[in-house]
């Protein structure tokens, strides 16, 4: 058989059209039929020809093999990165997921929307003082929002709640659940008979009735204002109802400054007005305090200098002075005269005893 033959297969031939051998000595055998030849089994030649086109198969065989494990891997490698995505697209859509806020008796939320949850936080402890309270429930409240699944149960909530107690209230607690098991208790029962005890009864009147009487005193404003706000909540009054309140718990110092500034239209504008007030005599207050004292060596004694408008004689005592008769003047008299302006001896106006014309006239002999 000539090279022709080999020459008429046109190798190498494509991967994927032939998969397996038969493919193969189909192909050459249908090559052999167009070229007319035909191979004789005992030629040398033939056989080494034969082996090399093996050998050729074998190598696309090896290939292809090698193709299909490489597309293989690229494939397992698309699938591992898809899964991945998959992963975080669904951890994203659970951290977005809203929680429910409000949960009541044994409801079940969805596993779609599970988050982690604090249960570590507990509420400052409660020894069962009325004005603190409200703001004790107020932190069991914003607990059991933080973990709403881990509190769903009553009894959980009611533990919590004991669990901060201390001193003459869980005294109550213990007393309560020895009459009412905590396996049977709701917690709106438990609340209720909590708030009945510890609570403020007339919280809101209380609150009315203290904000009338607050008054600011000697205090900051600042300070003032702290008060007079918690007292506004708890008697739920509205800001515009609040501006003439305020304005009289103020002291007369701060009242006085506000005169000289424009009027406040609203209650923010009177707050606002009445701080800036403060800040500014209580700078001025330091300024005059940080100043030394002025201090004076030799003051100068302005002392009235009043001529008098005759000499006066010696023989004259005017530390006594006389009626006419020569008596002497008695105390109220003589205080009289000095505010009147009158003369101690005739008690005329218009002139003093030194020129007193009467006085004169009985010295004068005859």
């Amino acid at each position: 058989m000539s090279v022709s033959g080999v020459e008429a297969l046109d190798l190498p031939v494509d991967l994927r059209s032939y998969t397996h051998l038969g493919h193969y000595r189909t192909h050459v055998r249908i090559m052999t039929e167009r070229t007319g030849l035909t191979p004789d089994p005992a030629d040398p030649e033939d056989l080494r020809q034969t082996v090399s086109q093996q050998g050729i198969f074998l190598e696309l065989l090896y290939s292809a093999i090698s193709r299909i494990t490489s597309v293989q891997e690229d494939l397992i490698s698309r699938i591992k990165n898809t899964t991945q995505t998959i992963a975080k697209l669904t951890e994203l859509q659970d951290r977005s997921a809203p929680v429910p806020t409000a949960i009541s008796g044994n409801n079940a939320t969805s596993a779609s929307t599970l988050t982690p949850e604090n249960v570590r936080l507990q509420p400052e402890p409660f020894f069962g003082d009325v004005s603190a309270c409200g703001g004790f429930l107020l932190q069991c409240d914003l607990i059991f929002l933080q973990a709403p699944r881990y509190y769903q149960a009553d009894h959980a909530r009611i533990s919590l709640i004991v669990n901060s107690l201390r001193s003459k209230a869980l005294q109550w607690a213990q007393a309560f659940l020895a009459a009412h098991p905590i396996t049977h208790l709701p917690f709106d029962r438990f609340l209720g008979e909590f708030r009945l005890v510890f609570d403020q009864p007339r919280k809101q009147e209380e609150a009315t009735r203290r904000l009338l009487s607050l008054k600011q005193g000697n205090r900051p404003v600042s300070e003032h204002l702290i008060d007079f706000r918690i007292l506004a909540v708890e008697a739920g009054w509205p800001d515009p109802a609040l501006k003439g309140i305020f304005y009289q718990s103020l002291n007369e110092r701060i009242k006085d400054h506000l005169c000289t500034q424009p009027e406040a239209d609203t209650f923010y504008e009177l707050v606002t007005a009445a701080l800036r007030s403060d800040l500014r005599l209580r700078e001025r207050l330091t300024e005059q305090e940080s100043k030394p004292p002025s201090t004076l060596v030799n003051p100068v004694r302005h002392v009235p200098l009043v001529a008098p408008a005759s000499p006066v004689s010696p023989s004259v005592k005017l530390e006594e002075p006389m009626q006419i008769g020569h008596s002497k003047l008695s105390f109220e008299e003589r205080k009289k005269r000095r505010d009147e302006g009158l003369c101690f001896y005739c008690g005329q106006a218009g002139h003093q005893v030194s020129q007193c014309v009467v006085r004169l006239n009985l010295r004068t002999p005859r």
